[in-house]
Order: structure tokens, then C-alpha cells, then sequence
């Protein structure tokens, strides 16, 4: 029999498409796309593998997430600390970026 798989993640995932960029301590932007996932803890982004910053360096993000009313959509403009954790190979000379909000943020996501 296996053993059960336990979740280790804090903050719930959501499959989400967000507008982010990850800029370096001058404020230079190193990388920018859309969201693949999100939490409260991190996201997952699609990047050339060429240009994927180090797993461990601490950047600068910018983010927009989704927020509405039953009048208005908006979405709302948040700035953070990232951590890069690690790439993941996908196709076409692209990675995945795994991030860390350091500390992590609270954007009370409706999905």
C-alpha cells in the first residue's frame, strides 16, 4: 500500500494568469509574463531560459491581480520581495520560475 501524499504548501494555489515582472535592485526589469499559478506564498512564470534570474537571488516583483465588484473590474497593482527557488525546463527555450514572496503577501484571491 503507498504511503498517503501530504501537501506541503502553506497558501492554496490558484491557476491564474497575472501580469508580473521581476526587476533587479536598481529597479531593471529582468523578466516579465504572466502567471501561471499563484498564492498568497509564491507564483510559477514562464520565462526565456536564458534570461532566468539564479534561484536565490531576492528581486524586486511587481504584480497585478484581479479584483471586482458587481459595477467595476480593476486589477489591482501590488509590489513585494521574490526569492527565486528553482527553474523548471519546459518547451520552446523556455523555463518555469518558482517564487517566494518574502514575507509573503495577502491578496485575498477570488477564483
Amino acid at each position: 500500500m503507498a504511503k498517503p501524499v501530504h501537501e506541503r504548501r502553506q497558501y492554496k494555489r490558484h491557476p491564474l494568469g497575472c501580469p508580473a515582472h521581476l526587476a533587479d535592485e536598481a529597479g531593471t526589469c529582468l523578466v516579465a509574463g504572466k502567471t501561471i499559478n499563484i498564492s498568497d506564498g509564491g507564483l510559477l512564470m514562464p520565462v526565456p531560459a536564458k534570461a532566468a534570474p539564479k534561484p536565490g537571488r531576492l528581486l524586486s516583483l511587481k504584480l497585478s491581480v484581479p479584483r471586482s465588484t458587481p459595477n467595476t473590474f480593476l486589477m489591482e497593482p501590488i509590489a513585494g520581495k521574490a526569492i527565486i527557488v528553482r527553474h523548471e525546463p519546459a518547451d520552446n527555450g523556455a523555463c518555469r520560475v518558482a517564487v517566494r514572496f518574502e514575507p509573503p503577501l495577502t491578496l485575498d484571491l477570488e477564483v
